[in-house]
């Protein structure tokens, strides 16, 4: 079986959950089978990545997976959807009754990675993989009073680090899903204007939550000002903040959505901003002097951020999703030991 998982340059957590987390949970026999083509966590069931698929011989089966970054892929009848990622994932797809949650959750049923039990103390801080730039993450965190975790780390080395944590601050999205699976309280964070709304509105929909994530600036003047860029942009496009998707939000004005916030002109745009011109470099540079006071802005900023109210999933929720995903491996094996 393959396993399909988008694979980036370098190391991302929510990606690199699957060569890791696939293994513990299904059978040898499963993952030794011909023929089929595993599309897991990740947000790839877009037409983007799994159009490539389309007249396969290999069947594909789609368990855990979200739509975003594009359109979703055109008819799936050929394909096996036994869960997606959440609400709005189902939605777009036209296929409700698929509305699961991330695949991530399985991690509850995975303990030779989870690992023992530690007393819980700390807090833990860990920002999406493009937030890693220029910012002095590890010693803003110190200087919060928390531990920083990069999303670029092996699963093993962020698990560990999770297993003496009692809260979690994350801007990237499975630090929070690995967070809540493990039942850990953590806060939603956004420091880039880009981080993407329609996949965590996707998920917190599935386990009864708001997508309501606290402000952090960035601790670096050139990555103040490449967000500046690209804010600019979102709000040009008419796309400004995290706010953009009505909780009742129809399959056509999502579709809309994606189709709007990732359409190439404005993927273009972005990547413009975020690379910026030889002018922003250079204004980036004058800018420089004052790097100690945005890295205390930052730092103030996360203990803040630290002393709100926690999220957490209702044990009800939590265990009813874990279900659901359980049930959906137990299909897939069905499906591949029995040939159905």
């Amino acid at each position: 079986m393959e396993l399909f998982y988008y694979r980036g340059s370098k190391p991302n957590l929510g990606d690199d959950l699957n060569s890791e987390l696939w293994p513990e949970i299904l059978p040898p026999e499963v993952l030794a089978a011909d023929g089929f083509v595993l599309v897991g966590f990740g947000s790839i069931l877009s037409e983007q990545w799994l159009g490539r698929f389309r007249g396969s011989d290999q069947r594909l089966i789609i368990l855990g997976t979200g739509t975003s970054y594009d359109v979703p892929p055109a008819p799936l009848r050929d394909w096996l959807v036994l869960a997606v990622r959440g609400p709005l994932t189902a939605s777009v797809l036209g296929m409700p009754e698929t509305s699961a949650t991330d695949g991530a959750v399985l991690l509850a049923d995975a303990p030779r990675l989870v690992g023992p039990a530690r007393p819980r103390t700390d807090v833990v801080f860990v920002p999406h993989h493009r937030s890693i730039r220029s910012s002095p993450w590890s010693e803003i965190a110190e200087d919060a009073g928390m531990r920083f975790v990069s999303p670029q780390w092996p699963l093993r080395r962020v698990l560990d680090e999770f297993a003496s944590a009692r809260l979690v601050l994350a801007e990237a999205m499975h630090g929070a899903i690995i967070a809540d699976t493990l039942r850990i309280p953590w806060i939603p964070l956004t420091i880039s204007p880009v981080i993407d709304e329609f996949k965590w509105r996707d998920w917190l929909g599935s386990v009864g939550l708001e997508f309501q994530p606290v402000q952090i600036p960035a601790g670096d003047p050139r990555d103040l000002l490449r967000y500046d860029r690209m804010a600019r942009v979102l709000a040009n496009a008419g796309m400004s903040g995290h706010a953009n998707i009505p909780p009742d939000a129809s399959s056509e004005r999502l579709r809309a959505f994606l189709a709007k916030r990732f359409a190439p002109e404005l993927k273009a745009e972005l990547l413009a901003a975020d690379h910026g011109t030889l002018v922003d470099k250079a204004r980036a540079g004058w800018r420089m002097p004052i790097r100690g006071r945005a890295r205390s802005r930052t730092v103030d900023g996360l203990r803040r951020a630290a002393a709100t109210a926690p999220f957490l999933s209702a044990d009800s929720i939590h265990h009813d999703r874990l279900e659901q995903l359980r049930e959906a491996v137990g299909h897939l094996c069905e499906v591949v030991l029995g040939g159905s």
